[in-house]
């Protein structure tokens, strides 16, 4: 085998596949020169892109025989006339146009189809010399750009259609046809698909739509007598669908399909090429059967190498690569991706300040406000330039407003300060405002701010970064050894005072990745909804392990009420002995003994012996100069307050109020959990002293918010009471909270906690 290489970055790989290789142009003369002396069987044009199929037609009439899918069929795909006639034979929709070879023709086809519109060449790479005209001052200055070089092939003029846009890739063998996979962009059409984050398997198809594709692509790869590798490109718009392009080649996510689906698109190609079928393989037809994974490719750009050049996506190519993103949800994948990509996503639960600035023109408003809802929604801070900041306002969203004048020091300061974090921008590509543009963005890049320039990618974001993933809670995927169907996982979901959680067994060690199974089940609405889930393993030093996930994925160390709910699974699934009523749990934070009460052969209530009171600021820890933390004054959110500081297997900061109702933990909450003082974050409890032996307590739990009880908070609020004298030791202290009762003893040598269990329902789910 023979490769003919004009990409010198690429040249590593192909002396281990071909047995020659020519690092030479892809031009009709050197190709033509390097055909002479090897004298091959055939010529494969369909694995180089763009570039080579232009090459067919030269080298079909030199007599030289084009392997796979014919040069008439290549032809067919890209003349415009012949392939609308193919299309008009089946009945399928296409963008109406038309192509043009003068400026009277491309001015009066774009006025016929109605503004806006799609000019670009025909047989054209990576989108070149594609744009989208809003005007006929659009259309004359594109025109006479074309027209001056002088032209071989019509200019296409088709009316844009700004709806979700689809690729497929196909494998057909002239009878049967083999569909590896769909993917679905993000950005709407107009962006070229090089440019835009791809999503597989698509993530906003009907079942209606996806047979439609799968039954359109079939046939048009057979009416094109396709042998070998095609994509093809589909426009949903106003619930129709359009082909867009077919394109007779392997397209750029062949590699990504490959890896995900396990179908290896290329070697089954070139069988099928050489004249093998695709049964004889060992594939049926149709569509591949679809993985337990998403899986998206995201662009990589180069920007920060390249001074005063316009970054605004559009039909024409700017990214110069890409990478891949595979997780068990859309969600996870695009993190990866984006993160992949270069993306910093803030942590939100962990109250990180992030800051975004807006400015979008004016058709772009109401998109714009709904985004910018989600992005306040969020905690985020929001900037925008005038009209965009006027439009915000109108919901009541608070906005900054400001100025993206080149010489504006305040843009300048609040980029150079850290305070923006990404830049959303959808401003006019060719007004007086683009240069402003151009240096804000060159800036931004210096600095590390992403900037997105369409608001389906400014969406997607405020997806991502609304589901609590970072790179601790995602799940490492092996590519070479990835899950080929969905597993399914039993489980429990029990609560004790309100503090409810996902109980799953996890004997055999099947999950792999409770950090990311936890963010995804946690969510309410599209998943169970918890505050976070607990795996069950075995111990050889005790009845079993009990390892527990806050809902952000993120380990605890101790829960109380959630080793009260792991005694009462275990007995009442009959995993102990049913005569056993004390057991023994394997917590992070040591050896737990739990005392069972059991009626009518159910466990009811559950007491646990949590261990011995820690209040060595050193255990928290903490940066606080003291040697015991109680009473301690500190100022936290501009205020002063007295806090008692501890550790009960987790830290804990306990504040007394004669009032708990009326403080706003949203606020408070996030400000004691990430005061700088305690690094590594901290739960706190504001208790009121309701008499000797009952406390009254709202808690904000690290990871989690403000949930409606915890035990090891209810531990650390008893604690603080006895140690600043306002409850006695040794005595049984009721600790009320939002969802119920939690019974506490201290003493010098232990703690105790007591309190209910429930199981509220058990069910299967696949992941």
């Amino acid at each position: 085998m023979v490769i003919v290489n004009n990409n010198p970055e690429t040249v590593s790989t192909d002396y281990d596949t071909a047995n020659r290789l020519y690092f030479e142009p892809l031009t009709p003369e050197d190709v033509y020169n390097i055909i002479q002396v090897e004298k091959p069987v055939g010529v494969v044009v369909a694995f180089g892109g763009q570039t080579a199929i232009k090459l067919t037609q030269f080298l079909d009439k030199k007599g030289i025989r084009i392997l796979g899918t014919s040069a008439e069929s290549i032809d067919i795909a890209e003349d415009r006339a012949r392939f609308d006639a193919l299309l008009e034979s089946f009945g399928f929709f296409r963008p109406k146009g038309a192509g043009v070879v003068t400026m009277d023709e491309a001015i009066a086809v774009a006025e016929r189809l109605g503004y806006p519109v799609l000019l670009r060449p025909s047989y054209v790479i990576g989108g070149q010399n594609m744009t989208i005209a809003r005007t006929e001052a659009d259309v004359r200055e594109y025109m006479t750009t074309i027209l001056s070089g002088g032209i071989e092939n019509p200019v296409l003029v088709d009316k844009y259609m700004p709806g979700p846009e689809l690729e497929v890739d196909v494998i057909s063998d002239g009878t049967d046809v083999l569909i590896p996979g769909i993917m679905e962009h993000i950005e709407r059409a107009g962006v070229h698909s090089g440019d835009s984050i791809a999503v597989y398997p698509p993530y906003n198809l009907s079942d209606k739509f996806l047979k439609k594709i799968c039954d359109c692509s079939e046939k048009l790869a057979l009416a094109l007598g396709t042998k070998g590798l095609v994509n093809i490109q589909y426009l949903i718009y106003d619930n129709e669908l359009y082909v867009i392009e077919v394109n007779p080649r392997a397209s750029r996510t062949v590699p990504y399909i490959s890896k995900v689906t396990n179908v290896p698109m290329v070697d089954i190609a070139s069988r099928v090429m050489l004249g093998e079928k695709l049964k004889d393989i060992g594939y049926g037809t149709g569509l591949a059967t679809t993985p337990p994974y998403f899986a998206v490719k995201v662009p990589v750009f180069s920007f920060e190498k390249l001074s005063d050049v316009n970054s605004i996506l559009g039909p024409e190519m700017k990214s110069t690569g890409e990478v891949l993103g595979i997780g068990k949800t859309m969600a996870e994948a695009l993190f990866k991706g984006l993160t992949a990509a270069g993306f910093r996503m803030p942590s939100m639960i962990a109250g990180e300040r992030t800051g975004i600035l807006l400015s979008v023109e004016d058709h772009d408003f109401q998109e714009a406000i709904a985004i910018a809802k989600s992005f306040h929604d969020l905690g985020i801070t929001l900037y925008a330039t005038g009209g965009t900041a006027e439009a915000i306002r109108t919901l009541g969203i608070d906005v900054h407003t400001v100025n993206t004048s080149v010489r504006n020091w305040e843009l300048d300061d609040l980029l150079e300060s850290g305070k923006i974090n990404y830049i959303i921008y959808s401003g006019a590509v060719k007004d007086a405002t683009m240069g402003n543009y151009t240096v804000l963005h060159r800036r931004a890049i210096q600095l590390g701010i992403p900037c997105l320039t369409t608001l389906d990618t400014a969406r997607a974001l405020t997806d991502v970064i609304a589901t609590r993933f970072n790179a601790f809670n995602t799940e490492l995927v092996d590519i070479n050894h990835m899950r080929t169907r969905r597993e399914t996982l039993r489980f429990a979901k029990m609560q004790s005072s309100g503090n409810d959680y996902i109980f799953i067994e996890n004997f055999d060690g099947a999950v792999l990745s409770p950090e990311s199974l936890c963010v995804t089940l946690c969510a309410p609405h599209y998943g169970i909804g918890a505050n976070g889930i607990v795996l069950i393993e075995s111990s050889d030093v005790a009845d079993a392990k009990m390892r527990h996930f806050n809902r952000d994925g993120s380990e605890g160390r101790l829960a109380g009420n959630n080793l009260r709910c792991v005694g009462k699974y275990l007995h009442d699934k009959g995993l102990v002995p049913a005569d056993k009523d004390v057991i023994t749990i394997e917590t992070a934070s040591g050896v737990k003994t739990l005392a069972l009460f059991v009626r009518d052969g159910r466990v009811t209530s559950v007491s646990v012996t949590m261990g011995k009171a820690d209040l060595d600021p050193g255990s928290l820890p903490t940066t606080l100069p003291a040697d015991r933390l109680v009473d301690y004054p500190v100022e936290i959110a501009g205020d002063s307050w007295n806090v008692t500081c501890l550790s009960i297997g987790s830290p804990h900061c306990v504040v007394f109020r004669d009032q708990i109702d009326d403080l706003d933990l949203q606020h408070l909450g996030p400000a004691f959990e990430n005061a700088d003082f305690f690094p590594d974050r901290i739960n706190t409890e504001f208790v009121r002293v309701v008499n000797k032996t009952t406390l009254r307590m709202r808690v904000w739990e690290r990871a989690n918010g403000e949930t409606l009880a915890c035990g090891t908070g209810a531990c650390a609020a008893a604690i603080a009471a006895v140690e600043n004298g306002l409850c006695q030791k040794g005595t049984d202290i009721t600790v009320k909270q939002p969802g119920g009762d939690l019974i506490v003893n201290y003493t010098d040598d232990m703690v105790t906690l007591t309190g209910d269990t429930v199981l509220v329902f058990e069910g299967q789910l696949e992941y």
